[in-house]
């Protein structure tokens, strides 16, 4: 689920667990613990009879990706509220949350028109709407840095297809964060007493977006290509809203690595590129409930304070979700 969604999407499997004395730390004096003679059954029970492999196969391959919204996602749901009962969690539960729309993607085509023709591999970014059939642009370099510098740009975008992104090596991958952007600026320390504060830095981001698609729009971009900086043909992912699953201003795909820089670099040697491209991707016409998956494990000692444990149960929806957090929500579930 881009930075944005990873943070947003939140249909989740949570466990409510009460006090529950011990621990699994190891250490000096352990074997004197009175907790010893319970951590070695955990360990042991983690060690012969545990299903957590068994688990993560059966949501990754039996139900498979869980867009929030989708079908998936509340199969999911009721299937791990199941589970918790199994296992011995009491108040096992659905509890429901209203998103905006849903969105589900359907077919996505593109290709190099000119000056060779050449297929290319894309994938719709979530809450993206769909091109008006198929159609045909010149491909521009959006290269514009900050909103001051937009204005070279106009009355030159008009039914064009829009990249911009540098691209950076994917032989061999690169080694930095590809959040640092986002990240480096959050380990910055607070503004000191009597100084402006320090501007957030993913308010920032989404602000730039914001501007960035407004001016596309209004100079009439027909798509948008984003390059999804992944080697050996992979495709990223992530959701093009400017609001809380709202859809996206202008068509918009995730195109591989290697596609992208082939359009790059042509333009890069002053050859104009011609790209086509059709999407079908389905929109919800209304708002709808999406639900998260609560249990409690109760304490015996302080049954009344809680600790709370999450991970997010759904996922994109390109592959079979375990890399989405599949992994840790089926680990939080088997615990």
């Amino acid at each position: 689920m881009r930075l944005r969604r990873i943070g947003v999407l939140v249909c989740g499997v949570v466990v409510v667990w009460g006090a529950v004395r011990g621990g699994l730390a190891g250490g000096a004096g352990e074997e004197k613990s009175p907790f010893a003679a319970a951590d070695a059954q955990i360990l042991s029970e983690i060690r012969e009879h545990s299903e957590a492999a068994g688990n993560l196969e059966y949501l990754s391959d039996s139900i498979g990706a869980r867009l929030t919204g989708s079908p998936q996602l509340k199969q999911a749901n009721e299937w791990t509220r199941d589970m918790f009962a199994k296992y011995g969690a009491v108040n096992a539960h659905l509890e429901g949350w209203t998103m905006e729309r849903s969105w589900a993607r359907g077919k996505a085509s593109a290709r190099i028109v000119s000056p060779a023709e050449h297929p290319l591999t894309i994938a719709a970014a979530g809450w993206s709407p769909s091109t008006p059939g198929a159609i045909t642009g010149e491909v521009v370099y959006f290269d514009a840095k900050e909103k001051k510098d937009f204005a070279k740009f106009h009355g030159k975008l008009k039914g064009a297809i829009v990249i911009y992104q540098e691209p950076a090596s994917l032989s061999p991958p690169k080694p930095e964060d590809p959040n640092a952007l986002l990240s480096r600026p959050m380990q910055q320390p607070p503004a000191r007493i009597g100084e402006p504060p320090v501007e957030d830095p993913y308010e920032a981001f989404l602000k730039a977006a914001r501007e960035r698609a407004e001016f596309w729009k209004q100079e009439g971009v027909a798509a948008v290509l984003r390059d999804s900086n992944k080697p050996h043909g992979l495709l990223n992912m992530t959701d093009v809203s400017l609001g809380r699953y709202d859809i996206g201003p202008i068509p918009t795909a995730f195109v591989t690595g290697e596609g992208y820089r082939m359009i790059f670099r042509t333009l890069q040697r002053h050859l104009p590129v011609r790209v086509e491209i059709e999407m079908t991707n389905s929109i919800g016409d209304k708002p709808m409930t999406v639900y998260n998956t609560v249990a409690e494990i109760r304490g015996s000692e302080k049954p009344d304070e809680v600790v709370i444990i999450g991970g997010h149960l759904d996922s994109w929806d390109l592959g079979t979700g375990s890399t989405d957090d599949g992994t840790g929500s089926m680990a939080l579930r088997s615990m």
